[in-house]
């Protein structure tokens, strides 16, 4: 069954509304209310605003039960699981791995390590933000100029593509 807008605001009043508002989210929200209000499908506005059917649909009863104060006031659920925290000690051997710079470490490696020594599974971004915030900076490889030194090139190229050296 599809979600009937309810008439609890004219469509110039939720465009002045639009452009006051400060918040991009609350933003968002109105403006698929204007996007429904103007005839536009649903599924057609869940496409071109990037919003999923349930995220839609829990709009769309938001503002038929409250009107714009209650799409104001949608608390952002986030992902069901939260954002771990990771303890800094799992992170502490890898540093001293990483300080003594005896090979070059990628973001897989450096997460295979952790999962070895600690049983954790941390995910990519997290490790590459981990690792930068402890000061190491991001390399990779640049390219060689093409008359340049032919042995030297060829060696440039076994290196692995990704690095992290410690600024």
């Amino acid at each position: 069954m599809a979600l009937k807008l309810k008439n609890n605001n004219t469509l110039e009043e939720l465009k002045r509304e639009m452009r006051k508002a400060i918040d991009g989210r609350y933003q968002l929200r109105l403006n698929t209310i204007i996007l429904l209000k103007e005839g536009e499908r649903s599924s057609k506005i869940q496409e071109r605003l990037l919003i999923g059917s349930d995220t839609y649909c829990r709009w769309i009863r938001s503002y038929n039960e409250g009107g714009m104060e209650a799409l104001k006031n949608i608390k952002i659920t986030g992902r069901k699981e939260g954002n771990p925290e990771y303890d800094d000690y799992i992170f502490e051997e890898l540093f001293k791995k990483l300080d003594l710079m005896q090979e070059y470490w990628s973001v897989i490696k450096m997460q295979k390590f952790v999962k070895d020594l600690h049983n954790i599974e941390v995910p990519n971004e997290t490790m590459r933000m981990r690792v930068k915030r402890a000061g190491y900076s991001y390399k990779s490889n640049r390219p060689s100029p093409y008359k340049g030194d032919v042995v030297k090139q060829e060696e440039f190229k076994k290196m692995d593509s990704k690095r992290w050296s410690k600024d």
